[in-house]
């Protein structure tokens, strides 16, 4: 793929944004990874999307995708990843930026998506952009209904 089309290379800056910026973070998918990805029998937008560095997380994604996109995003290979907030649990990945825009999460499901970024590394750059004000109060503010704590208590029957 042309790399005026893979997001934040210096190709695709200069074409979208006319400067580039010194320090931009892009994905770095290799020949193995490219011939995996185009062998996959899934829809050609996941394709497409992979080769550019962009995950996408579903409910009927191929195995096999995830695999390979899982792997990617543990070596830090992947511009960004797509996912619901489900996502979030069970995964040991570190991100350098994350972009939290459900409004619907519950208190500790922004406190996991936050953890996700910015783990083990220390000296790098990072961020986490909030795309709504509700994600903020609930980050600051108690939570009224805490839904996982309900839960796990009605599972150890507390």
């Amino acid at each position: 793929m042309k790399s005026k089309y893979i997001p934040n290379t210096e190709r695709h800056q200069l074409k979208w944004n006319n400067k580039f910026s010194n320090k931009p973070f892009s994905c770095n998918i290799s020949e193995k990874n490219v011939e995996e990805i185009t062998t996959l029998s899934i829809d050609i937008k996941y394709k497409i999307l992979l080769l550019m560095g962009i995950g996408v997380f579903n409910n009927y994604t191929n195995i096999k995708y995830l695999e390979i996109m899982k792997k990617l995003a543990r070596e830090q290979r992947l511009f960004l990843i797509i996912s619901s907030s489900d996502y979030i649990y069970g995964t040991n990945y570190q991100f350098c930026n994350g972009y939290i825009s459900n409004k619907n999460l519950t208190q500790e499901k922004v406190v996991q998506a936050f953890g996700r970024v910015g783990r083990f590394n220390l000296n790098q750059e990072y961020s986490i952009r909030i795309m709504n004000k509700d994600i903020i109060d609930k980050i600051f503010k108690p939570s009224i209904n805490n839904i996982e704590a309900d839960n796990m208590n009605r599972l150890f029957g507390i």
